[in-house]
């Protein structure tokens, strides 16, 4: 820059980005991808929403192709934060998460000390769908998803 009367200003940002498969365990671990992304900064409950339908609909989205993922992109500038959800065919594959939904849900309800019949009750499934989804068998459908995430958080 060899203009004098020109400035030129830098400004730091931090890009965290990560892909998910398209399938309903991927919602929570989409979500807490941001939360520690942007930690300490806590959402609102507005911004929690539009987080949540934003993750899903990409979800949705890239749920059709056998190897769908959806892309979620965190950037942190001085004065602010930006968060994308993609979803398609341009985003790269990424191994499953760390984390099997079977997995999550069997650690949530020892936390909370509940039963395979009292998580179905809360839940409003059978007790033969929850005992699917805590060996692993099956996912849940992302109506029971959002249920899920409404009792349980993410």
């Amino acid at each position: 820059m060899d203009d004098p009367g020109r400035e030129v200003f830098v400004s730091p940002v931090v890009v965290v980005s990560q892909a998910f498969p398209a399938r309903p365990g991927s919602l929570p671990d989409a979500e807490q991808f941001v939360r520690e992304a942007l930690e300490p900064v806590t959402l609102e409950a507005e911004e929690n929403q539009a987080l949540y339908n934003a993750i899903t609909a990409a979800l949705l989205a890239a749920a059709g192709p056998k190897d769908g993922v959806f892309d979620v992109t965190v950037r942190i500038f001085p004065d602010g934060v930006e968060v994308e959800v993609l979803h398609g065919a341009g985003i790269r594959r990424v191994q499953p998460a760390a984390e099997p939904f079977a997995d999550w849900l069997n650690g949530v309800l020892r936390g909370q000390g509940l039963s395979q019949q009292a998580a179905a009750q809360r839940i409003g499934v059978s007790v033969r769908t929850i005992s699917r989804w805590l060996r692993g068998d099956t996912e849940p459908r992302l109506r029971d998803l959002r249920r899920v995430h409404e009792i349980f958080g993410p």
